[in-house]
């Protein structure tokens, strides 16, 4: 076989290849762009909700540990179920619950406008936690009402939680993307105020790099 028809041979499968893989393309495309946005799937989770204008989301510790069912690996896997009730982490969820509650009662604070929430449990594990946040900020509606390439406003407006500096890193890098706030009430890392890596992240607890400062000048004064 000569060289001309080693470069015709080279150059028809060539084409063959791209016109598959354009083709291959498009189908995948219009699979991902459907008419409609849709969850590939939902979570069952420990919560409490109460509808309103504005939801507010929250995270809180309510069991102690998760039991995990046996894989099969012949169907899809169960999820866990919680146990040990965690008296502290109910608290905190019920304060949330309150403070909304009282907001809600004074109409001079937010005039025509009322405050719901959801609040899910984390059972202290980060898959759990994971799962929660996931939720708040794509809802539990199978047929979700935004636009042709998902991408609108969020059912919360914020985020309350995590407790832990390891779950709420690993919730921030996600929620971060999609600018969600998430406010943690005991997530203490000084990783967690980098403005780069988690630009919608906010604490009401001072970090372990201020707490070192101020047990240093304690110590020192």
């Amino acid at each position: 076989m000569d060289q001309s028809k080693i470069m015709r041979t080279f150059l028809n499968s060539s084409l063959l290849f791209l016109l598959l893989f354009s083709c291959f393309s498009s189908a995948v495309s219009s699979s991902l762009y459907s008419s409609s946005c849709q969850l590939q799937g939902q979570f069952h989770l420990n919560g409490m909700h109460k509808p309103g204008d504005v939801i507010l989301g929250g995270v809180f510790r309510l069991h102690f540990f998760p039991a995990y069912p046996d894989l099969s690996f012949t169907s899809e896997p169960q999820q866990p179920t919680c146990f040990g009730f965690d008296v502290m982490g109910f608290k905190l969820a019920q304060t949330m619950a309150f403070a909304i509650d009282e907001i809600n009662r004074n109409s001079n604070l937010l005039p025509n406008v009322t405050l719901g929430y959801s609040l899910y449990d984390n059972c202290i594990q980060l898959g759990i936690a994971f799962r929660a946040a996931l939720t708040l900020v794509s809802g539990q509606e199978e047929q979700v009402t935004l636009e042709e390439k998902c991408e609108g406003t969020p059912p919360v407006l914020g985020i309350v939680g995590d407790s832990s500096s390891t779950r709420t890193i690993a919730i921030s890098t996600v929620l971060g993307s999609y600018r969600v706030p998430l406010v943690s009430y005991f997530a203490t890392c000084s990783c967690l105020s980098d403005r780069q890596r988690f630009p919608s992240f906010f604490r009401t607890i001072p970090s372990d790099a201020f707490q070192v400062k101020v047990n240093f000048l304690i110590q020192n004064a």
